[in-house]
């Protein structure tokens, strides 16, 4: 009964410990500039919250809008695209058998582990010479190829049972109808779940759109809250706040939606 109880207090700390970041980021959007430096926990009195928003959506001519729009662009194609890909490369792992099958997976293993920072410099260079500097197509070809996702749909794909494809090639299905009408629908808890953690990755990205980009209009939102001044040049921290808490709504309601989908797995290969 002791431990039980320790067990439940150590949970509650860290649900608080968790919990904090998102409730200060709450009652910051109600305060302005001077009730954010009386570090105060309470929420602003008087409550400037309706301030904010009206600020955040009127900077500059609406450039939140922008940024948003930016982000929706960057998340939803870039993760779409890279778990198609990962999906068709864990349907080529499964069904084929082909020289260096276990070298290549390996090898995309170990790739999985490399940092995306690693990686940016190169990136930076490569769109340099392909004069891709400051355009969108910088953010979302990198964000098409996703190793991890890969790895791990080659997992889902090894769940599917060797029956179903039997059956459908003595049907006389090809490869291509094994694909979408036969597998694809037994893998799609795991293309969900893939789709929802690049969709946050991508979301969350900031180092290379700051590397990459300079125009503002075609900054996701999570850069372009990070350049909002007044006309002197200082942050203001409260639209800043304000924009953050926007800029993280969709990130819940995509959970909330897709969360019945949300399925780990083991990593294995046939």
């Amino acid at each position: 009964m002791r431990k039980r109880t320790s067990v439940i207090i150590v949970m509650i700390i860290l649900a608080l410990f968790f919990i904090f970041p998102f409730y200060w980021l709450v009652i910051g959007t109600t305060k302005n500039v001077s009730q954010l430096f009386q570090k105060s926990l309470l929420p602003g009195v008087p409550n400037h919250f309706l301030e904010n928003v009206t600020g955040v959506f009127t900077y500059e001519n609406g450039v939140f809008f922008n940024w948003l729009a930016n982000s929706f662009l960057y998340a939803i194609l870039g993760a779409f695209v890279a778990i198609f890909i990962a999906c068709m490369a864990g349907f080529a792992f499964r069904r084929f058998d082909f020289y260096g099958k276990k070298i290549l997976f390996i090898l995309i293993l170990g790739f999985s582990m490399v940092p995306v920072y690693a990686t940016t410099l190169p990136l930076f260079m490569l769109f340099r010479d392909l004069n891709l500097i400051n355009t969108r197509l910088a953010v979302l070809l990198p964000s098409f190829v996703n190793v991890f996702s890969v790895y791990m749909m080659v997992a889902y794909w090894n769940q599917v049972p060797d029956e179903i494809f039997n059956a459908a090639q003595i049907d006389g299905a090809t490869d291509l109808r094994l694909f979408f009408q036969v597998g694809l629908p037994n893998v799609i808890p795991g293309f969900i779940t893939q789709f929802l953690l690049s969709f946050v990755g991508i979301w969350n990205n900031f180092f290379l759109p700051l590397v990459v980009l300079n125009s503002r209009v075609k900054m996701p939102v999570i850069l372009g809250i990070t350049t909002i001044t007044d006309p002197q040049g200082f942050p203001v921290y409260n639209l800043t706040l304000t924009s953050s808490f926007f800029a993280i709504l969709p990130l819940l309601f995509l959970f909330v939606v897709l969360q019945k989908y949300f399925k780990p797995q083991l990593y294995t290969l046939h």
